[in-house]
């Protein structure tokens, strides 16, 4: 996991670029535009390369992001979605849960909502 406590984002060691799994973790800190710059740039080459990528997002806490952040997201929002392939989003806040069923038939990807303890067969998924 980055070491980085001052971020809300913190990428996870199950995180293999390579193997197009982005892991990461998400607490209520402070999100900044270079802590979701190596993000766009896994999204931006994906799509370059014509490949997917799997989101394993482990949600403890809503994280503040600034206005860059939004900006960012909304740029590459294109690449976002031709990309993703699947999304397990892991928490216990009931809004999760629900963010999941709405999103996953209006996009491409699979989404899924996993609770905390289901932690291991959200990874399992991610990775299969």
């Amino acid at each position: 996991m980055n070491d980085n406590s001052k971020t809300g984002l913190k990428f996870l060691d199950i995180d293999n670029a390579a193997a197009g799994i982005m892991a990461y973790a998400v607490d209520g800190g402070e999100i900044t535009e270079a802590d979701a710059d190596p993000i766009w740039q896994r999204f931006d080459d994906a799509k370059a390369n014509g490949t997917k990528i799997r989101i394993y997002a482990e949600m403890s806490a809503v994280p503040s992001a600034s206005g860059g952040v939004i900006i960012d997201k909304l740029k590459h929002f294109g690449n976002i979605m031709s990309t993703m392939e699947r999304m397990a989003i892991v928490g216990d806040a009931g809004w999760m849960g629900i963010y999941a069923k709405i999103i996953d038939p209006i996009t491409k990807a699979d989404i899924k909502h996993f609770t905390m303890e289901q932690r291991d067969e959200a990874i399992a998924w991610i990775q299969g």
